[in-house]
């Protein structure tokens, strides 16, 4: 069955438009790019739980990045897929919640979906490359967790060499909360780069169309686009 894109946009936009932002529906919409079936009960209600646990924690005296990174790192294992990173299925959160891998970015979205319900105060981190999270913990200074690394405390050192590995420097912008509309555009950005190094040119032209619906201006969504229309204009010469 081939997806509704216009539909498609109108939930991401209405997702992004709630208060607060509704990562979890932003992707969960994402996820329906995918060939696999998308079951909203069943992501939310692991989500759900998760934060149960958390909450658990938080209430028994554990400080919240401490329990995040307890619950969902340690006791649930969830962390990057170093073996198969590149693969789309990293970047679908109903297969992420399923192998308990995934993306920088989108364990990031589930730890911030869990501290929302478990009123845990976290923030997103777009650094570039690698996406992390960050408890704020007062004068400014930030608790930072990476979920690609089982939630573990990153320094403010390796922070600012995280930002160099991507040939950048680290700036206050950086490190202030994500956006929604970034942590969407970013999720679809990594499909288009996937399906791209995979030949997959019918769902890298959903995931373009997609992008393009949500920012008209990205510059990558609109190279690709054109690509595959020249491409099918050369096919019907």
């Amino acid at each position: 069955m081939e997806t509704d894109l216009d539909a498609l946009a109108v939930e991401l936009r209405h997702a992004l438009a709630s208060e607060p932002v509704r990562l979890d529906r932003v992707a969960l919409a994402i996820a329906r790019l995918d060939d696999a079936p998308v079951r909203d009960a069943d992501v939310l209600a692991t989500l759900d739980r998760w934060a149960a646990r958390v909450r658990a924690e938080v209430d028994a005296g554990a400080g919240g990045a401490s329990a995040l990174a307890a619950v969902l790192g340690g006791e649930l294992g969830l962390r990057g897929d170093d073996e198969r990173y590149d693969e789309p299925e990293n970047s679908f959160l109903p297969r992420v919640l399923a192998r308990r891998r995934g993306l920088p970015i989108v364990l990031s979205l589930v730890y911030l979906e869990v501290a929302r319900r478990a009123r845990v105060p976290l923030i997103g981190l777009a650094l570039p490359g690698h996406f992390v999270v960050a408890e704020p913990a007062g004068d400014g200074a930030l608790i930072v967790l990476d979920p690609f690394a089982g939630g573990r405390v990153v320094g403010a050192r390796e922070v600012e060499a995280l930002v160099a590995r991507a040939g950048a420097r680290l700036r206050p912008d950086l490190l202030t909360a994500a956006t929604g509309h970034t942590i969407a555009t970013r999720m679809l950005r990594n499909l288009i780069g996937s399906y791209q190094r995979r030949g997959r040119r019918h769902e890298l032209g959903a995931v373009a169309t997609l992008l393009r619906a949500l920012d008209a201006d990205d510059a990558g969504a609109r190279r690709v686009l054109a690509d595959l229309a020249a491409a099918t204009d050369d096919r019907l010469n």
